[in-house]
């Protein structure tokens, strides 16, 4: 796990919410271990080895939103990252399953960004990790190819809390969320 992720990942079991935005794939938080690994694979330099360990961490930070003291977890997808084949149709099949899964769990809600939502507020894909009140500030992190971004600065964590409020505003209720990944899962599945 690269240095500038394992500081996520320890973050991430700190937190009491999750807040995120998803553009391009199923969030990990989310993902089958066989989508995981072919996401995995898509990086060229990767070994079998290197891509074992990174679908062994992904699958272990899942056991965060099932624990005791599981947060939060309200996550926004947008719908191409349900329509981009990751894999074969078997692994999309599983994927959607979990995904439906997931969004059962009391502590998880998940929305749909539609095709048709228009105009959006946001230039990818970030996550709001929120912490137990009057311990620490909230954080946005964002992910790119070699490192990653951390935003601790008030105005701009008031700035990601906005636009995922809109996000939240234009994207399809939990329930119709739900159904709609039913009918692509269904889809898959002829």
């Amino acid at each position: 796990m690269p240095a500038w992720f394992s500081v996520y990942v320890g973050l991430e079991q700190a937190v009491s919410n999750l807040r995120s935005y998803q553009a391009e794939f199923v969030p990990g938080l989310l993902q089958t271990a066989e989508y995981a690994a072919e996401q995995c694979r898509a990086w060229v330099d990767h070994t079998p080895e290197d891509i074992q360990r990174m679908v062994d961490v992904r699958m272990r930070r899942q056991e965060l939103l099932t624990g005791e003291s599981a947060p939060d977890l309200w996550t926004v997808v947008h719908q191409s990252a349900l329509e981009h084949m990751v894999g074969s149709r078997q692994v999309m099949i599983r994927q959607l399953e979990r995904m439906l899964e997931i969004s059962k769990l009391k502590n998880v809600t998940v929305q749909i960004l539609p095709f048709d939502a228009g105009a959006y507020p946001t230039t990818g894909s970030y996550t709001i990790l929120g912490f137990p009140e009057h311990e620490d500030p909230d954080v946005v992190y964002r992910e790119g190819l070699t490192d990653s971004v951390y935003l601790e600065e008030r105005e701009d964590v008031a700035l990601y809390a906005k636009a995922f409020d809109h996000l939240r505003a234009l994207a399809l209720s939990p329930q119709r969320s739900a159904l709609l990944v039913a009918r692509l899962l269904e889809k898959h599945s002829r």
